[in-house]
């Protein structure tokens, strides 16, 4: 009577009725296991991947209620559908199993067609229960994210929309007398500075929307890595100030990627470091011994602790929260230096110590084209 795929765990003390399940349950895509009592079923249920399990109430070591307990105590198991066998038909005994979360019973003897439906009927309810359950998640998840995103948005696009109505608003007014005195310079700076921080927030959550989505392709071409990564540091200088001069760059390695991705990602791995990492020290190109390219960003900051990598690889997190936070942005640097980098096969990597922290883009040695060793040749 079953007709789909089935892991079954049989969990009785009478090796009669362990019997008959085999028998009765018995089919080509359904694979039954029995247990002789609860100890036994637990180990069991611990170290495989079942679809349903019947137990027993009265057994010894231990009984059925116990084991129920357990499943539902344990993270891993508290899905788990589970049907109760009982010679009992007293209320007591029924409610119970399911206060401690059977999702249904049987009572002996088993009227083993019945119970075939009822296994059936019972997997079938929880699976679509599961995926009720993950809907609801990823809708309050999807929620809590938009909620963030525009709490984010209407923050950070303020602050330099504001820059741009007021200056451009001091410029109109000629605040400081005719348009030809020399502080309007200043001014249309600010203006300028402002729209590419706007821009650069729009830019980034379409990047990373449509990366996300699969909707954009990679656009791969030949490139110098030490060639994009230079351009990046430029492009950071002009926003931040002077960088360091401690820059190791393979200027003749050459590799297939997108170059603008590649770019972006880099861009956000020196700003990171530059805002969040007390400030760059180091930025290097070069080839592993493994053949790949790592691109290492260096800062003079303590470094990420693992919980803090994971919580700054989520899309709109930022490691100071808040409105109050120090740096701005849209929490999407480090993500997207991860898409980037997983999208060209390759990884991100986090290192602390001492010396402060490092981020490394990693590129695999199937992306390199030519190396020195190529040129000489």
């Amino acid at each position: 009577m079953l007709d789909e795929p089935l892991r079954v765990l049989v969990v009785d003390d009478d090796p009669i009725l362990r019997e008959f399940a085999c028998v009765y349950l018995s089919a080509p895509q359904v694979t039954i296991d029995t247990a002789g009592d609860g100890e036994e079923g637990w180990d069991r249920l611990a170290g495989g991947a079942y679809d349903i399990a019947l137990i027993d109430i009265e057994m010894p070591r231990l009984d059925g209620y116990g084991l129920l307990s357990r499943l539902r105590d344990d993270a891993r198991l508290s899905d788990l559908p589970v049907i109760m066998v009982t010679g009992r038909e007293d209320a007591i005994s029924i409610d119970r199993a399911f206060e401690l979360g059977a999702n249904s019973f049987t009572v002996k003897p088993v009227n083993w067609r019945q119970l075939s439906h009822q296994v059936r009927y019972v997997v079938r309810a929880a699976r679509h229960e599961r995926e009720a359950r993950r809907a609801r998640d990823q809708a309050v998840s999807l929620s809590r994210m938009k909620s963030e995103i525009l709490t984010l948005m209407r923050h950070e696009f303020r602050t330099p929309l504001n820059a741009i109505i007021g200056f451009s608003e001091l410029i109109e007014k000629q605040s400081l007398g005719p348009i030809g005195e020399a502080g309007y310079v200043d001014h249309a700076r600010f203006v300028r500075t402002a729209g590419e921080d706007l821009l650069g927030l729009f830019g980034d959550l379409m990047l990373y929307s449509s990366l996300s989505s699969n909707e954009r392709e990679l656009r791969e071409d030949e490139y110098a890595p030490g060639t994009v990564a230079r351009r990046a540091l430029s492009h950071v200088a002009n926003r931040h100030g002077p960088m360091p001069t401690i820059v190791d760059l393979e200027e003749k390695l050459t590799v297939f990627a997108d170059r603008e991705l590649l770019e972006r990602a880099i861009f956000h791995l020196l700003s990171n470091a530059v805002v969040h990492g007390g400030g760059l020290a180091s930025m290097s190109v070069a080839t592993a011994a493994d053949g790949s390219v790592m691109i290492a960003v260096r800062d003079r900051g303590p470094g990420l602790r693992d919980e803090q990598v994971s919580a700054c690889l989520e899309p709109f997190h930022q490691h100071s929260a808040g409105l109050a936070r120090r740096a701005g942005g849209l929490g999407l640097g480090l993500p997207l230096a991860k898409l980037a980098a997983e999208l060209h096969g390759g990884s991100l990597t986090f290192e602390s110590g001492e010396g402060g922290g490092c981020v490394s883009l990693i590129l695999p040695a199937s992306r390199v084209v030519r190396r020195h060793s190529d040129e000489a040749a």
